[in-house]
């Protein structure tokens, strides 16, 4: 009888630590499964922002872009405004600003894309200030300026595909 009753407080031990180790070992895959849901509901809601963000950069520099045209038409037949450089300077404020968010959210290849395109907005924005200033316009400059924006926009547009894929692409960002 001793036997049989040391025999079932053994058996029970054993069940209740049983219990235990399957209960610690269901909390910790709940819990993984919670820190896994975790993860990709950021990843996603990072994608989105990153997306959002490329987008409004991309579009303020299409505005920049459009006032550039108007302003360097205008210039090149000496009929300028001075509304017309204020629309530059607008669209310059606002790449900068659209630009700021692409910094926050990265990643590093889209840093280097977003520093590339908003250096040559603002390089060609103080051409025309000179311009403006000196009351002279050097045509083949504001023609390259504007050619260097437009290669950065390309590449810009470039990089952001190919990290919205989720490929690797920091290699076309190696030349230039």
């Amino acid at each position: 009888m001793i036997g049989a009753l040391g025999g079932a407080l053994a058996g029970g031990m054993a069940a209740v630590r049983g219990a235990k180790i399957g209960a610690q070992t269901a909390a910790a895959a709940s819990r993984q499964v919670v820190e896994d849901q975790a993860e990709a509901d950021h990843a996603h809601w990072l994608r989105e922002q990153q997306q959002q963000s490329y987008g409004s950069l991309l579009s303020e520099a299409q505005n920049f872009r459009r006032a550039v045209q108007t302003l360097t038409t205008a210039l090149f037949i000496d009929h300028w405004r001075e509304s017309q450089l204020s629309e530059v300077n607008e669209c310059a404020r606002r790449v900068q600003e659209a630009g700021s968010a692409v910094a926050l959210l990265g990643p590093d290849p889209m840093l280097r894309a977003q520093s590339m395109i908003t250096d040559r907005c603002l390089r060609l924005e103080e051409m025309f200030l000179e311009s403006f200033a000196d009351h002279s316009t050097d045509r083949d400059a504001i023609s390259e300026a504007t050619d260097a924006f437009d290669q950065a926009s390309e590449r810009f547009v470039a990089t952001a595909r190919q990290v919205l894929s989720g490929r690797p692409g920091s290699a076309i960002l190696g030349s230039g």
